[in-house]
């Protein structure tokens, strides 16, 4: 009876050094298969909730052009700050730009000698990147206050030649297979979409 108590009060002191390894190495080994899961999680949660973030963006470049009754144009930029001179948006227009832009352009017949762009506002991935890349079909977007788009080759802002082609913006996680698309119409319809990129480039909604 005496053993037995003894035995059992050795038992009840805690885990011996060899258990206490074993639960380690286990616990090592399952945080090694779930951090990577873990970390695509992560990255795709930015990239979906970025891409909720740029169509707002333009759908209120949007609804400045009708406010103002001015063409608008909203465009990528690599600069985290970007502001609106005569000629230029600092960075200029950039369709790999994890930042944005909108500003207000000139009106025609305005002085040239004046800068008569308006900073509408910026915005853009400076927080996260590392997990966030974008791949646009156009650097610039130029706006009209119907909100549709408008073919522009001379914006007077550096690189932000726009047209009226359909542009799209794909938003890529940089882990893991799921891409966000925002894309706005000739008409100026914005959508969104989840879906996959093939070998060759081509993005298809899910």
């Amino acid at each position: 009876q005496g053993a037995s108590m003894l035995m059992s009060a050795r038992h009840s002191n805690g885990f011996t050094l060899v258990e206490l390894m074993v639960t380690v190495s286990v616990m090592a080994i399952l945080s090694a298969i779930a951090l990577p899961s873990f970390q695509t999680l992560m990255a795709e949660n930015r990239a979906s909730a970025k891409t909720i973030e740029l169509a707002a963006a333009i759908k209120t470049a949007q609804s400045e052009a009708l406010r103002r009754n001015r063409q608008v144009v909203f465009t990528l930029t690599k600069s985290p700050n970007p502001t609106v001179s005569l000629e230029s948006i600092s960075g200029t227009p950039n369709t790999t730009g994890l930042n944005w832009a909108t500003a207000a352009l000139k009106l025609a017949g305005s002085d040239a000698s004046v800068s008569a762009y308006e900073v509408i506002g910026i915005g853009g991935f400076s927080d996260g990147t590392a997990d966030v890349v974008i791949k646009a079909s156009t650097a610039a977007v130029c706006i009209l206050p119907d909100g549709s788009l408008k073919a522009n080759t001379a914006t007077g802002i550096t690189n932000a030649t726009c047209t009226t082609a359909n542009a799209t913006f794909l938003v890529k996680p940089a882990r893991g297979d799921k891409r966000w698309q925002v894309r706005v119409s000739p008409m100026g319809n914005i959508s969104n979409c989840i879906g996959l990129e093939d070998s060759g480039g081509l993005f298809s909604c899910s």
